[in-house]
């Protein structure tokens, strides 16, 4: 009996678990997306900060009137080294 009634309703069994499988892939993606959402708002202020210290890097050429062409007298300079 109940293998005549699988029998009998396999393709409506079948598009009611696909139904529930789209559901919950739903949701897990709106879960995602939100998840992601927050990263990308928490990182915001180091991106801001790297890229004040690219362009702070790229248009320092000269420190106390010394040529400092090396990137580590750059960086030291951008982040408020010397006396």
């Amino acid at each position: 009996m109940l293998k005549k009634l699988l029998a009998e309703n396999k393709y409506l069994i079948c598009g009611g678990l696909s139904t529930l499988s789209l559901i919950v892939t739903s949701f897990s993606i709106i879960s995602l997306s939100k998840s992601v959402k927050e990263i990308s708002t928490e990182l915001e202020p180091i991106s801001s900060w790297a890229k004040s210290q690219n362009e702070c890097i790229t248009k320092t050429f000269r420190i106390d009137g010394t040529n400092t062409q090396g990137i580590p007298s750059k960086v030291w300079s951008c982040n408020g080294g010397g006396d």
